[in-house]
């Protein structure tokens, strides 16, 4: 896989969130996916990359928390070339960027019920921590950390 930056307004990234978000409606409905959606706009993201195989196959992004911490957002693989650790790559090239850039954390938020989700980013070296920001008393969210350092 070929993972390229792109702005927050390249159309392969577009397509590949709204997919995401089309998930996310299909899980929780509409009511509950729309309400998360202020806090995964494209437009306030630092970075965002898109992974290539002949098409657009994945996508992540990630925000700035503060002067040391990342946060990553709008993690997704396309369903069909899931479980070939393109997520990994795709995470460790997030990670790494951001590292370069000077940040030593990484946060993100996931569902408490997408256990895949947990377990996949506890494999790739997060652990959970109390709810942070907008998520704090939400019992939808599990939110989850990395010192980058340790890279």
């Amino acid at each position: 896989m070929k993972i390229k930056k792109v702005n927050n307004t390249n159309n392969d990234l577009h397509l590949l969130v709204k997919q995401l978000d089309d998930f996310f409606e299909q899980q929780w409905g509409h009511e509950t996916s729309q309400k998360y959606q202020g806090f995964h706009q494209l437009s306030k993201m630092a970075y965002a990359c898109v992974g290539y195989q002949q098409e657009a196959i994945a996508c992540g992004c990630f925000k700035i928390m503060d002067s040391q911490t990342i946060e990553i957002k709008r993690m997704y693989v396309v369903p069909q070339y899931r479980r070939q650790g393109i997520a990994t790559q795709l995470l460790n090239h997030l990670e790494k960027t951001a590292y370069q850039m000077g940040y030593h954390y990484s946060v993100l938020e996931t569902g408490k019920d997408m256990l895949d989700n947990i377990i996949f980013y506890k494999k790739c070296g997060y652990h959970i921590i109390d709810n942070y920001g907008d998520f704090i008393d939400d019992d939808v969210c599990i939110c989850m950390m990395k010192d980058l350092n340790s890279n």
